[in-house]
């Protein structure tokens, strides 16, 4: 049977995680998940469909940030039955994520690899898979980490994941005879722990539902209210604390059997004919002849060899090479011959140094000549950017306005040469969608590896179809008030944009973050520069180091994943580059109740440098909200702990005042308004409908928002979807800004089936009304002869011929001229991942949005000829004139939508 291994993503200095996967034709088994795996198999087609299991090597967000958000997707596609398997405290990490994950019909299995445990090593029909615990200099293991653990507190981790994930079929014996014993039970939290949701949010839910249940195409696409009260009562259930332990996991990985060869002619000389007793033989099947002689396997097939061997070596730091090098389970690799035959290859995944450590590369010259070793270390891989299509579209939105699109950090140069690791002819360097076959006999195959291009050389390749010279002066460096979209997404990271994640520099004083979906830190190094800073960068002078010890607020505004995933990694990353300065700064966490048990839970398996966070509940400082004296006087002792933590950040930021508002999207949703001393207001929806206590946080005070950041993630014509999924449309949000007078409107968390700019429609924006407010776009503003519906917009391109119809969408330089009556004088511009948008900026869109508009128009034709050109390399050649009409069409719809 063939196998073998597939690069997902080496490390580098921005990603310090190897990930890998074992193909079967049966199955897959992925070791390490990082952030933006998922992305990643998106980018490059990678197939997780067939995930079998999933290996850690350490129980750290570095190794397993990506996991939680790809197995809400692959569960969300019907995968079933998975296997986690990892070292201690692997459940306990599982079982946090109950607070924003509940896919109880999944069933995902937890296997914990401890030391010590006979059991320690995962089986099944193609690979037996052995941990070697590996631990620093210095470090002892103790009883927590050692043997099975069978202790009450393991039984109650192991129910509240089985909450979140159910139980795999067939995976436990069930005791039907006897007295079925008693299991401890999780404690539950103080009944009102998260407090109450906002009355008004709650009355305009209830609206929405009522209005939801008469969209029948949009009620087959959300789920049922009740998973919100389940996902609560499982948040509710408290935790067994733990602390965290150093372990790091190699895999020693065998593979299958391999039959023995079928002899042809000892087949024949027996009497037999080719045909299917050919084929059971190699099966293992005993041939009984005419004259009743028997044949069994033995006499025409060659005997079984065992099969192949993987080692998976993770060494995250020079600490850790004494106890890999000294570790007796390797030993057969450098005295048995037949270990040493069936040893293919080495997976060396190294933190920074160890590759030049002596004594590691003494260790890694002792394998046999024969066995191949790939080298994913940061020094020797070049840390270039892998999202090459988001890169062509932003290499051409640079062309438009390097101002505001930022070009990222990347290189094409590696720090040193693979030859400088060991004397061997077997070296090699991993690259994203290499694989390296194991069996039938070893072999490198790099065919489906896409060269990775610099933000520069992507640029100098690109040829545009229209003008994109810079028309427009620079802006001038004196907007007090600049936002920078780091992802722009909604739902599920893409190549194109990743989940939400925004960044606000506040000159003379620190670092804003406002949501913080998956990969937002390894954006960020990006974005900023890491170690260097980004030159490019002319909006933020920080590299990723100084903006993190400048960083004063986290602000996560919802529990969903795409919101939030990114900021372990993130509280991780701030906690070690602060930890040496005098005296420690404090980051203040603005955020539901439920992300700080989520803090808390798994601060118990990595530090994240919780002594050194204040936490205020974005219910303590709801704005306009008839139950929030109520709540104050409920708990008095949390108002006040918000109160000295509020006042702090204030101090920190210059801020004059923060406040939130419930929002309608999911319980414990919130809208954000910040007040600068110097002028400036920003309000950031979160995920909403159009809701009137966001229409009220923006009208507060004696300004108007100088910048609405709010989400528009669907375009007009899928608002049934909008509605079922409580998001808003693009014209909705441009309502919302009316309504609340804001200066400047940037929109953002699109969803990922639009790469389009988006557009708003007069007659769709005069229709959005909320509670207390009515219609937000007041009636008297209506323009003569502005009042096309998206629909009557859409008839007259479908009148024309496709190239016309693509020239009459292009020549419009935007959407403003539509809406000139009811737009009044506000500014809207539709945000991109790593970019930055102050007032000049979002001024600067309206003049640039046709030229934008035909870099995406040129991007999605490059896209859809891309697709195309791989359907018809697996498509038979009679077929393919067929499937080029298809195709024709399937570009026509993507054009039109």
């Amino acid at each position: 049977m063939k196998w073998g291994v597939q690069v997902v993503k080496p490390t580098t200095y921005n990603t310090e995680s190897t990930s890998i996967m074992l193909q079967f034709p049966n199955g897959r088994y992925l070791f390490n998940c990082g952030e933006g795996t998922q992305r990643l198999s998106f980018e490059n087609k990678t197939r997780i469909s067939k995930l079998t299991a999933v290996f850690l090597t350490r129980v750290d967000w570095e190794n397993m940030g990506g996991l939680p958000g790809m197995l809400l997707t692959l569960a969300d596609t019907g995968a079933r039955n998975m296997t986690v398997c990892g070292g201690p405290n692997l459940t306990h990490a599982m079982a946090a994520t109950r607070h924003f994950i509940l896919r109880n019909d999944m069933g995902v299995g937890v296997k914990e690899l401890r030391d010590g445990d006979a059991t320690a090593a995962f089986t099944d029909e193609n690979v037996k898979v052995t941990p070697v615990h590996i631990y620093p200099d210095g470090y002892t293991a103790n009883e927590q980490e050692k043997g099975p653990d069978s202790s009450k507190a393991a039984v109650i981790r192991k129910q509240l994941m089985q909450r979140a994930f159910g139980i795999q079929s067939e995976s436990e014996p069930q005791h039907n005879s006897g007295r079925k014993r008693r299991e401890p039970q999780p404690q539950q939290k103080k009944k009102g722990y998260y407090g109450q949701q906002c009355k008004e949010a709650a009355l305009e839910e209830l609206l929405q539902k009522l209005e939801q249940q008469g969209e029948d195409t949009a009620k087959k696409r959300t789920r049922s209210f009740d998973h919100d009260s389940k996902q609560l009562n499982n948040s509710e259930m408290m935790l067994p604390p733990t602390v965290p332990t150093p372990v790091a996991l190699c895999y020693i990985v065998e593979g299958p059997e391999v039959p023995g060869k079928f002899d042809v002619n000892a087949a024949k000389a027996l009497g037999l004919k080719p045909g299917p007793v050919f084929s059971r033989l190699v099966k293992g099947e005993t041939i009984t002849m005419p004259d009743g002689t028997t044949i069994s396997p033995e006499q025409c097939v060659g005997p079984t060899r065992p099969g192949g061997i993987v080692l998976i070596i993770d060494c995250p730091s020079v600490a850790y090479i004494n106890s890999l090098t000294s570790s007796m389970q390797f030993t057969p690799f450098f005295e048995d011959k037949e270990k040493q035959q069936r040893l293919r290859l080495i997976v060396h995944s190294l933190g920074a140094g160890v590759a030049q450590d002596l004594r590691y590369k003494a260790w890694a010259a002792r394998f046999p000549s024969n066995v191949y070793h790939m080298l994913s270390a940061p020094e020797f891989i070049a840390d270039n950017y892998p999202f090459q299509r988001h890169l062509r579209i932003h290499s051409s939105m640079i062309a438009v306005d390097p101002h505001t699109y930022i070009q990222p950090q990347a290189t094409s140069q590696a720090e040193l040469p693979l030859g400088s690791f060991i004397e061997s002819k077997n070296l090699i360097l991993p690259s994203s969608m290499a694989t390296f076959d194991i069996e039938p006999k070893p072999k490198l195959d790099e065919s489906a590896v896409t060269p990775l291009l610099t933000p520069q050389e992507m640029r100098a390749k690109i040829q545009p179809s229209y003008d994109s010279s810079v028309t427009v002066q620079p802006p001038a460096n004196d907007d007090d008030l600049v936002v920078c979209p780091i992802g722009t997404g909604s739902s599920v990271p893409s190549t194109y944009r990743n989940v939400s994640g925004n960044i606000v520099s506040v000159k003379g004083y620190g670092g804003m973050i406002l949501d913080c979906g998956e990969s937002t830190a390894s954006l960020l190094k990006r974005f900023l520069g890491y170690p260097q800073r980004n030159h490019n960068n002319t909006r933020i002078q920080q590299n990723y180091v100084e903006f993190m010890q400048s960083l004063r607020l986290l602000y996560v505004s919802h529990m969903h994943a795409d919101h939030h995933l990114g900021a372990i990694q993130l509280l991780h990353d701030w906690s070690q580059q602060t930890a040496h300065m005098n005296p420690q700064p404090r980051l203040t966490i603005l955020a539901p109740a439920r992300f700080w048990s989520w803090l808390e839970d798994y601060s118990g398996v990595q530090n994240i440098g919780l002594h050194r966070l204040d936490f205020i509940n974005c219910s303590d400082i709801r704005f306009a909200d008839p139950s929030f004296e109520q709540a104050g006087k409920s708990n008095m002792a949390n108002w006040f702990r918000a109160e000295r933590a509020l006042n702090k950040l204030k101090a920190d930021l210059g801020l004059s005042d923060v406040s939130t508002c419930s929002v309608i999207h999911c319980p414990w949703a919130y809208g954000v308004s910040l007040t600068h001393s110097s002028g400036w207001k920003l309000v950031y929806s979160g995920d909403t409908r159009p809701c009137g206590n966001l229409v009220a946080l923006g009208r507060a005070g004696d300004k108007p928002p100088t910048i609405l950041l709010h989400e528009a993630t669907l375009p007009d014509d899928l608002r049934q979807d909008a509605v079922a999924k409580r998001h808003s449309t693009v014209s909705e949000a441009v309502a919302m800004a009316l309504g609340m007078g804001a200066e400047n409107l940037l929109l953002t968390h699109f969803s990922q089936r639009c790469l389009t700019l988006p557009r708003w429609y007069h007659a769709n924006i005069a229709q959005v009304k909320v509670s207390h407010y009515g219609i937000l776009a007041a009636n008297n503003s209506l323009a003569a002869g502005g009042n096309q519906t998206m629909g009557s917009k859409m008839d007259e391109f479908a009148d024309m011929d496709s190239k016309a119809a693509d020239e009459a969408e292009l020549s419009e330089s935007s959407d403003f001229g539509d809406t000139k009556g009811i737009m009044r004088n506000l500014k809207v511009a539709s945000a991109f991942d790593l970019s930055a948008y102050g007032p000049s900026d979002i001024v600067r869109y309206k003049t640039n949005v046709a030229k934008l508009k035909r870099a995406m128009f040129e991007e999605m034709k490059l896209f859809i000829a891309e697709e195309d050109s791989e359907k018809s390399e697996e498509i038979p050649a009679n077929t393919k004139k067929s499937s080029a009409k298809a195709s024709k069409k399937g570009a026509q719809r993507a054009k039109a939508k």
